[in-house]
């Protein structure tokens, strides 16, 4: 074993010393209590207990409890860990006599529920009857601390601290070394001794399980150590070891809860809360943590509700619980003038009489309102948490992360540098000190209406796209949305830098955690982007439409003094884009709108902050957005402008909405769904009908078996599954009760199309196809078999006849413009290809071609549109610099024209004609100096390229005159 160190330097050694074997054999004999108990004369109990088994313990226990104390607290642990918090505390009371551990227990009884004044009874007996009872020892610290006596509370840390460096080879019971550990904890972080966590859960704790393998609580205060640096991986191992031990520890699934919560798991977090709640319904933390999760939300009324009924109800002193509660006050009633009695104003004046240095509760508020983005307030609360408690390290570490969320990064690197110095286990802290580190080297420029901070060397070509659309789109928004913020927006974008992808930056920057699943996100001040020139990203991105995306949010949320509601700010940015929903959110709003499990404006926030799915979270941006769309229905923008209006004014969703559209949240989500309703029937009708388990629709098929719907339906199904001889019998089956069947032909043909009988499929579907109604599959189906008879024209039509009545599915263009590509029409091809690059703002090639095919036909004005729009997902493409730099220049944009030619030769291009339309453009610019210099090189380069020469000749000419 080691000793702790106890001088409060970061860069003292630690020095572990040794206890001579007398002294450690005289301390054995003479510490009594240290010795392990025998629980009764039963380890049977004992070790039921320690499992989980706490109903099983309690009827070993309560056969000898009133004449064995150690029965007795074994059975008072087993009432108290289901909740039976009074029981115990009876039985604990009806034999605590002269036993200083049953004593103890009824202080931290006592304690956990708020009964100060019994605690400090039981600790003074106890302590009377055993002066080294340590878990009495722990809770008069704890006495001391909440009463805000902040040096006696400190002494009595130092004394378990020390206690242990004295008598460490005595001590025989892993619990011993639990109280021992939280005291050390508490000194640590109030003395800035970070490198003793890793003494706890190096060693402290890991020598409790030596001594007792079965004690879960060491896996436990190991986990919440963890949690607290949020080092999640080693969290979840010790916590995993706990419940193994003990599945029916309901603070370790709260502990869990939590840590799911940081990986935003929110099915995790809520099942192992519900499990919590089964084992022990009275367990205060569980509802600080149901609050929480309301809170996220948005539901202020509702997280109060909780706090005061359930989490107060248990302990009507809890600092955590009642910091809770003063923030659901602030939000909802805000901040009082000096002297008001407001519901804060009363409730802080309680807990300061209480104990004036009621640093947990300030910070407890302000954490709160900064999960709120109610910046103002959260920076004077977590000042005041320093001033009442300067031994906190949270909340220098929460105002550092609250400045980089303002993008005050120099303020915000004094305040994490303390943090990290008083606890350097911190992860997001010292994650933080990185990005600072990262953004002191990367470049930075000033637009006329944003700072952009960027990787000079690789993003330089990027961000001067990127500010000339920021400086475009911005004024357009706060115009749109009639609010100008009082300071520019910050724009960082991350690519790979120090072996670190630039994805793992920008999640870190935002959250201080590498784990954020999107590529752009903002606090409301700053903007935060991974760069689309990243090498590990997956997929292309439209840089320029995710930027404007996330100005929304920076101008809606600073309008609204953060107030707006997650779904609402979501649902404008979505809708400012300009695109139509995409295809996957469409066939999902069918699929879940029939199953009743579409969000409503109670729920949805959830879909962003706590998804329970990758679905929850896409369903809750098309719902969103929807929500946008019903407000407009009727309506001019100006009712979103006084939607906003309305939660700057601090009203609720359920305020708000009555103000501005005079209607009840009831009528309004009503007419909300009608809505919705009509796009799922469009949806329906056009062949996007939700699926049906195969399962059940067998079961189905052999109630109704001369149904020719289901029997083309299970048909279709067993065709999918490979079962073909299943298949063609259930299609003809439906065809005896229907010949015109459309799905059911679908079956058929393809099994014969399969079996190389083209012309027989094709006759098939042309006799059923209903070009009223046609169905998807048969039509795409006899679509492709035209086209692959080369019968290009009648392809094109039947593509053409799947587009006018599936307008939501882009499958029919994509195949139409594969069709004009085959067949030269480029006319037509473009018209297409134009409707597609509509649907899709990521569709680089689309968008690539478009370009190709304007400059063709020599409408440079089109050619120059696409390349643009091009560029904004991809500004790397030599190619494309090109089109755009031809189209500019055929358009007599020469200046424009030069900046493409010389990014396209930038980027590699180093090609004759386009170093020749450099300089025609240099020369159509006036500048045939620089034009000289370019053909100079080229013709260094070429010297037998005759245009080069002639234009050289030309302007050798032009000189002599």
């Amino acid at each position: 074993m080691g000793n702790f160190d106890m001088k409060p330097s970061r860069t003292s050694p630690l020095v572990w010393l040794s206890i001579a074997p007398a002294v450690a054999w005289a301390l054995a004999i003479c510490a009594m209590p240290l010795a392990p108990a025998a629980e009764g004369d039963s380890s049977e109990a004992r070790g039921l207990l320690r499992s989980g088994k706490y109903a099983e313990a309690a009827e070993i226990y309560r056969r000898t409890a009133a004449q064995d104390p150690a029965a007795a607290r074994g059975l008072a642990r087993s009432l108290a860990a289901e909740g039976e918090y009074e029981k115990a505390v009876r039985t604990l009371t009806s034999c605590a006599g002269e036993h200083a551990e049953l004593r103890a227990e009824l202080a931290r009884l006592a304690f956990e529920r708020g009964d100060y004044a019994a605690a400090q009874t039981h600790v003074e007996a106890a302590l009377r009857l055993d002066d080294h009872q340590l878990l009495a020892r722990w809770i008069r610290g704890e006495l001391f601390r909440t009463s805000g006596r902040m040096k006696e509370a400190e002494a009595a840390y130092l004394w378990l601290i020390r206690f242990y460096n004295e008598h460490q080879r005595a001590i025989r019971r892993a619990e011993s070394l639990r109280w021992i550990g939280l005291g050390a904890a508490r000194y640590a972080r109030w003395n800035r001794l970070g490198d003793q966590f890793q003494f706890l859960v190096g060693e402290l704790y890991p020598d409790a399980l030596k001594l007792e393998p079965d004690y879960w609580p060491a896996h436990y205060e190991s986990g919440l150590l963890f949690l607290e640096k949020y080092n999640q991986a080693d969290a979840a191992a010790e916590l995993g070891a706990a419940l193994e031990l003990n599945p029916n520890a309901a603070e370790v699934h709260v502990a869990s809860a939590c840590l799911a919560l940081q990986n935003r798991e929110v099915d995790k977090a809520q099942a192992s809360l519900e499990r919590a709640l089964e084992i022990n319904p009275n367990l205060a933390a569980v509802h600080l943590v149901l609050a929480d999760l309301d809170w996220a939300n948005f539901r202020p009324e509702a997280a109060m509700q909780r706090l005061q009924e359930e989490a107060l109800r248990l302990n009507p002193v809890s600092e955590e619980a009642l910091g809770r509660l003063a923030a659901c006050y602030v939000l909802l009633d805000g901040l009082p003038e000096q002297g008001d009695q407001t519901r804060f104003a009363r409730l802080a004046e309680q807990v300061t009489a209480r104990n004036e240095h009621a640093g947990e509760f300030f910070f407890t508020l302000a954490d709160w309102l900064r999960a709120r983005h109610k910046i103002p307030e959260a920076e004077r609360f977590l000042r005041e948490a320093m001033r009442r408690m300067p031994q906190l390290v949270g909340p220098r570490a929460a105002l550092g992360m609250m400045h980089m969320d303002a993008g005050e990064e120099a303020e915000a690197r004094g305040q994490l540098e303390a943090a990290f110095e008083a606890d350097p286990f911190n992860v997001r802290v010292d994650n933080m000190l990185k990005v600072l580190d990262l953004l002191d080297e990367m470049a930075t420029r000033t637009t006329e209406h944003c700072v952009v901070k960027f990787d000079a060397e690789h993003d330089e070509l990027l961000v001067r796209y990127a500010a000339r659309h920021l400086d475009a789109v911005y004024p357009e928004l706060c115009e749109r949305f009639g609010y100008v913020p009082p300071g520019p927006p910050l724009v960082e974008v991350f690519n790979r830098a120090h072996g670190v992808s630039g994805h793992e930056w920008f999640g870190t920057r935002l959250i201080g955690l590498p784990y954020l699943g999107t590529v752009a996100a903002s606090t409301g001040r700053i903007v935060g982007m991974v760069s689309p020139g990243e090498p590990d990203l997956p997929v292309e991105f439209n840089w320029a439409q995710t930027l404007k995306h996330e100005l929304v949010h920076v101008i809606t949320l600073q309008q609204t003094h953060f107030n707006i509601p997650h779904w609402y700010t979501e649902g404008l940015a979505v809708w400012c884009e300009g695109y139509p929903r995409p295809q996957a959110w469409n066939d999902l709003l069918a699929r879940r709108a029939p199953e009743g499990k579409l969000f409503d404006l109670e729920t949805i926030n959830f879909g962003f902050t706590r998804p329970h799915s990758s679905d929850d979270w896409h369903l809750a941006y098309c719902q969103a957005e929807l929500y946008v769309e019903h407000m407009l229905r009727g309506r001019s923008e100006a009712v979103l402008r006084a939607l906003l209006a309305a939660y700057a004014d601090n009203l609720t969703t359920s305020e708000a909405i009555p103000r501005v559209f005079g209607l009840s949240e009831a009528e309004f989500e009503r007419g909300y769904r009608e809505y919705v309703d009509q796009i799922v029937a469009k949806r329906a009708t056009s062949g996007g009908a939700p699926p049906q388990s195969f399962a059940a629709l067998l079961r189905a098929h052999r109630e109704n078996p001369d149904d020719p719907d289901l029997c083309a339906r299970a048909a279709y199904g067993y065709l999918g599954r490979g079962a073909l001889a299943e298949a063609l019998d259930a299609a003809d089956h439906a065809l005896e009760h229907d010949p015109q069947h459309q799905l059911a032909t679908y079956v058929v043909a393809r099994l014969q199309a399969q079996a190389g009988r083209t012309e027989q499929a094709i006759a098939l579907l042309e006799a059923c196809l209903d070009r009223e109604a046609p169905e998807p599959r048969a039509l795409n189906l006899l679509a492709g078999l035209k086209l692959k008879s080369n019968e290009i024209a009648e392809a094109a039509q039947l593509y053409q006849l799947g587009a006018e009545h599936d307008r939501y599915n882009s499958r029919w263009l994509k195949a139409l413009a594969r069709v004009y590509l085959m067949s030269g029409d480029d006319d037509r091809l473009a018209e297409i290809l134009v409707r597609l690059a509509d649907l899709d703002p990521d569709d680089l090639a689309t968008r690539k071609k478009l370009a190709e095919l304007a400059l063709a036909r020599e409408d440079f004005a089109a050619a120059a549109e696409w390349a643009n729009r091009a560029l904004e997902i991809d500004v790397t493409d030599a190619e494309i610099h090109r089109v755009f730099a031809e189209a500019l220049a055929g358009r007599h944009n020469f200046r424009e024209a030069i900046w493409e030619y010389g990014a396209a030769i930038e980027l590699g291009d180093e090609s004759s004609p386009l170093r020749l339309g450099l300089a025609r453009a240099y020369l159509g610019d006036g500048r045939p100096a620089e034009a000289r210099q370019v053909l100079a090189e080229l013709l260094r380069r070429d010297p037998n390229h005759s245009e080069a020469g002639a234009l050289w000749m030309q302007l050798e000419e032009n000189d002599e005159r």
